[in-house]
């Protein structure tokens, strides 16, 4: 057997393990449907978890190009600034008030309990990895734009039903901002690539998701 045979056998059986990317989606789903019992904080850790396993298993035996510049980093921070701050202004006390309840639970919403650095590790740092790498290139790359905004609102829906699933109109709206800035996240990737969009979105969470819930556990948003 010839080296370029051996070769071509290894690449095919390198490559046999790939998941195809609608069956991802499906273990993801199942995935969150097998953690509903589960705390919120640990179990969106879980998910986010499970995206990242997700996405090297759909890696593996795949080539890997993940190069950047300095000013897409600047871009996204940009990017980052401008939609956080203000929506942050905006919002401030309905975010202050729902970011525990969505991240740690209706029951257990102080920073002790773990609002603090489980949620700033996971919300801030892990999830835009996670979910970027996932959704940006594995879904985007494959299914195209459109597929990959819908499935990130389904996303929405699973990371969030069991915190604010008692809430009908709570859990609307959650998905529906989710969806508007996922849209804006598979857009913004088209356009000036995967580490300005990254960028964007860590930004982004740090603005409305952690700040909002430091600020409000610290008391300074007391009437």
């Amino acid at each position: 057997m010839t080296k370029r045979h051996r070769t071509g056998k290894s690449k095919t059986r390198a490559r046999s393990f790939a998941l195809d990317p609608f069956f991802s989606c499906l273990i993801f789903a199942g995935v969150g449907l097998g953690t509903l019992g589960m705390r919120a904080s640990p179990r969106l850790a879980v998910l986010w978890v499970s995206l990242l396993v997700l996405w090297i298993l759909y890696r593996e035996g795949k080539s890997l190009k993940l190069k950047y510049e300095y000013g897409e980093i600047g871009r996204g921070l940009l990017a980052g600034v401008a939609v956080g701050a203000p929506l942050l202004l905006l919002s401030l006390r309905p975010l202050a008030t729902a970011t525990p309840i969505l991240f740690v639970g209706a029951q257990q919403t102080t920073l002790e309990q773990g609002i603090g650095t489980i949620v700033f590790l996971t919300v801030v740092l892990l999830a835009p990895l996670a979910e970027e790498l996932f959704f940006r290139d594995i879904l985007q790359r494959e299914l195209g734009l459109w597929i990959t905004i819908a499935l990130y609102a389904a996303a929405g829906l699973v990371l969030f039903l069991p915190t604010a699933g008692q809430y009908p109109v709570v859990l609307l709206s959650v998905v529906g901002v989710w969806s508007v800035l996922g849209a804006m996240y598979a857009f913004f990737s088209e356009r000036f690539g995967f580490a300005a969009t990254l960028t964007a979105h860590t930004v982004v969470n740090l603005f409305l998701l952690y700040i909002p819930a430091i600020l409000s556990y610290l008391g300074l948003l007391a009437a």
